[in-house]
């Protein structure tokens, strides 16, 4: 069922511009623009039990607002690429957004699909993200579920307040990323799972920025990815490692996440971090006896100083 209630409403500002204009606008153009301020302001009301929050999507166009009561709504949505705010209007303690499947009929999917390019208007503000298991891609001859609270294809949408729990997928528990430059704020990420291991959010050739957000388990996985953007304020950026992983992120949100700053504006490149595992000589992954073996043979000063003392010993036998 539709959401049936739908409210417009002019902003103080649209009436001071309206109010300005008015001496120089005959009444048609007057009209006319506040028409179209309006409804550039029109909000679609949903409440628990009473409509669907995907029925006002589909009703809603770009500049509109989809505001949902409080409650539990047993559904998966699509922006379906609209400049949109989906916008809970009691938080995500309140608002839980349940993508569990239903029916013995019901394949299941991610709880939450931007995958038409939506940009920074399009908006998903304060929900329980939960119960989704990810989406197969399409024409693949073996089938891997990604992004089960959320799938992002190439798109870069805002992501804000948001609980994003209790999902599941082959790949990206929480989020799959692909090709886009999402930003998620003030965001928690809690008991996902991905099946083929990695992380709760995945990304792939894809540079998010993830600000003030909390993880549970095992953060962010990306590859093909030239850098991804962690930060806790909006201070000046460089490079972080955390571990042998290179991000860009504040002095203040590196040094929080355990990570070595490598200064403003430094950026990340290929040999920007070295191993977090200095013991593992030769990079295969474990410290063993074969480790202590190089390290044994060589034994003695740094490779300059060696050379220099094997000179003057040539030198004193000859």
């Amino acid at each position: 069922m539709v959401a049936r209630m739908r409210s417009v409403i002019v902003t103080p500002h649209v009436a001071l511009v309206l109010a300005t204009l008015s001496p120089f606008l005959p009444a048609p153009a007057l009209a006319l623009a506040a028409a179209v301020a309006a409804k550039r302001e029109v909000v679609h009301q949903v409440y628990a039990g009473r409509g669907t929050i995907q029925a006002a999507i589909d009703k809603s166009v770009d500049g509109d607002e989809v505001r949902v009561g409080p409650g539990i709504y047993r559904e998966r949505i699509d922006f379906l690429g609209k400049s949109i705010t989906v916008r809970s209007e009691a938080g995500a303690e309140q608002t839980l957004l349940d993508g569990t499947p239903l029916e013995p009929t019901d394949t299941g999917g991610s709880t939450v699909v931007m995958c038409s390019g939506e940009g920074p208007d399009s908006m998903l503000i304060g929900f329980s993200i939960a119960g989704g298991d990810g989406t197969a891609e399409p024409g693949k001859k073996h089938q891997i579920s990604r992004g089960g609270g959320l799938l992002l294809l190439e798109s870069s949408p805002i992501i804000k307040e948001c609980l994003i729990l209790n999902n599941t997928a082959d790949q990206g528990g929480a989020v799959y990323v692909e090709k886009g430059t999402p930003v998620f704020l003030e965001c928690w990420f809690y008991r996902n799972t991905s099946q083929l291991g990695g992380a709760t959010i995945q990304c792939v050739d894809s540079r998010p920025r993830v600000v003030f957000c909390g993880f549970h388990e095992d953060g962010i996985q990306w590859r093909d990815t030239g850098s991804v953007s962690i930060r806790s304020d909006c201070g000046p950026g460089g490079a972080c490692c955390i571990r042998d992983a290179c991000i860009m992120a504040s002095r203040t949100a590196c040094e929080d996440a355990g990570g070595r700053w490598q200064g403003q504006d430094m950026p990340c490149v290929e040999s920007t971090c070295p191993s977090p595992c200095q013991e593992d000589v030769n990079g295969d992954g474990r410290v063993n006896m074969t480790d202590i073996l190089l390290v044994m043979d060589a034994w003695g000063m740094c490779h300059q100083h060696n050379v220099h003392n094997e000179a003057q010993i040539t030198d004193a036998c000859e």
